[in-house]
């Protein structure tokens, strides 16, 4: 993540009547989907507590797997948002 990502969170997470965070995350077994989230507080220096609006859950994201951030004006937000999936996870390897 570059430093205007963390600025775009910090926005968000400022302004959560105005802004909602658009946002591509890569899971820990490679899936990677495009979600909405709406930042509630930085769990620590490398995660950030968000509201998946996709999920309708408060989720754990690892900011060293999400990429493409952006600001979504809240007025454009009607929970719950769709989850793209724009990469499944590798097939497993029967072993």
């Amino acid at each position: 993540m570059v430093k205007s990502d963390y600025a775009i969170i910090q926005r968000a997470m400022h302004c959560p009547d105005d802004y909602a965070v658009r946002l591509r995350y890569r899971s820990k077994d490679g899936e990677l989907t495009e979600r909405v989230v709406s930042p509630i507080k930085m769990a620590d220096s490398r995660s950030l507590l968000a509201l998946c609006l996709c999920r309708e859950n408060p989720r754990r994201f690892e900011l060293d797997r999400c990429s493409h951030i952006e600001l979504v004006p809240a007025h454009e937000v009607l929970m719950p948002m769709e989850l793209r999936v724009l990469e499944a996870a590798p097939a497993k390897s029967a072993s």
